[in-house]
């Protein structure tokens, strides 16, 4: 059957829905505050793995984009897209000749961390007879990869900056442990205490003669706080274009844009069981919320199931419920593809080409 036009009620079940016209007020709603505070907006692809969404968005005026692995910078060049940050290291013989591959074909950042990691980065792109944009990534509070502020981020630079096939374009630090801290004064602080830090790092660097193009980092969590931040030259946030209901909660501004279609195949007295779950869920950050029925709760996800308590007197098997993830990027992984609706039918289908995949 032909999807496009058709009303979501006459989909099978689970479906992936992404409303499309929510994901414009997201993305119209921080690409405006970005113009007005001067910053570029680049947006995080590991949580939408879908080329065909990352078409979209470019069209509406968002043409950056990062990633976390390798194969979802190969999708995003296959969509498309000529400006893309692997906002991580590339490790291992095998990925290091793809990531060559790919910097022939379309203009491709990455983040290091080690010397030994730069020098068979260069091997490999003067082989290729390419160039690669390199960014230090510097810890600024996560403790995972990158290296500490100030001397050692410069250290570092010196040696891409002499390193033939690699350019130096700058710094990355992202503070994802504070993403969903809820205490909005100790999160201020604590990112703006990381931003500082970064910041003085590119001070430093400066100050020794290379130029630092790039200042990237923060997330959906603490955009504000990088956001017209001095010496910050763009924010990477992904979340905020599909949302879920753990970030929802520390970020109201944001609609959720992806809900999964499920239907009742079993009620009793107190509660009644979805179609729909962790195989199609994902159970990270919790239990999922039932959109538009604030009296029904998710109680419990097995691997086709989802329990949830209600008063069932008005519930019948066969009805549709749409619910809300507790973590749109680990959702987005378990699908193969999503349908873009709008008004409740469907305007687009889009395969997910990364998810799944772990290389």
């Amino acid at each position: 059957m032909d999807l496009l036009g058709q009303n979501i009620a006459v989909l099978d079940t689970p479906q992936l829905l992404l409303d499309l016209d929510i994901i414009d007020a997201n993305l119209d709603r921080l690409l405006a505050a970005c113009r007005e505070r001067g910053v570029d907006l680049r947006v995080h692809f590991k949580s939408l793995k879908c080329g065909g969404l990352a078409q979209y968005l470019k069209g509406r005026g968002a043409p950056r984009f990062l990633c976390a692995k390798l194969n979802e910078a190969e999708v995003l060049a296959e969509a498309g897209i000529d400006d893309i940050l692997i906002a991580n290291q590339v490790v291992g013989p095998v990925k290091i000749q793809r990531l060559a591959a790919l910097a022939r074909r379309v203009p491709l950042r990455v983040c290091v961390d080690d010397a030994d990691n730069v020098a068979q980065l260069s091997r490999a792109m003067q082989e290729a007879k390419t160039t690669l944009g390199v960014l230090v990534e510097v810890d600024i509070g996560m403790a995972r990869c990158g290296v500490l502020p100030g001397q050692p981020a410069l250290d570092l630079a010196r040696v891409i900056a002499r390193s033939p096939g690699l350019r130096f374009d700058g710094l990355q630090g992202y503070d994802g442990h504070l993403q969903l801290l809820p205490d909005p004064v100790e999160k201020k602080a604590k990112a703006l205490e990381g931003l500082e830090q970064l910041v003085g790092t590119r001070r430093l660097i400066e100050r020794s003669g290379l130029s630092v193009g790039v200042v990237t980092g923060a997330g959906t969590g603490t955009w504000e706080f990088a956001a017209g931040y001095p010496g910050v030259t763009e924010i990477q946030p992904g979340s905020f274009i599909l949302m879920d209901c753990a970030y929802h909660e520390v970020r109201p501004e944001f609609g959720c844009a992806l809900t999964i279609l499920a239907t009742v195949l079993s009620r009793r007295d107190r509660w009644y069981v979805l179609d729909a779950g962790s195989k199609a869920i994902s159970k990270d950050f919790g239990t999922p919320v039932v959109k538009d029925h604030p009296g029904e709760k998710a109680l419990r996800l097995s691997e086709e199931h989802t329990k949830v308590e209600a008063d069932t007197a008005s519930i019948k098997v066969g009805d549709r419920r749409e619910v809300i993830p507790a973590h749109c990027c680990a959702t987005m992984n378990l699908h193969r593809a999503c349908l873009g609706v709008r008004k409740g039918k469907v305007a687009a289908v889009w395969p997910i080409e990364a998810s799944g995949r772990y290389w």
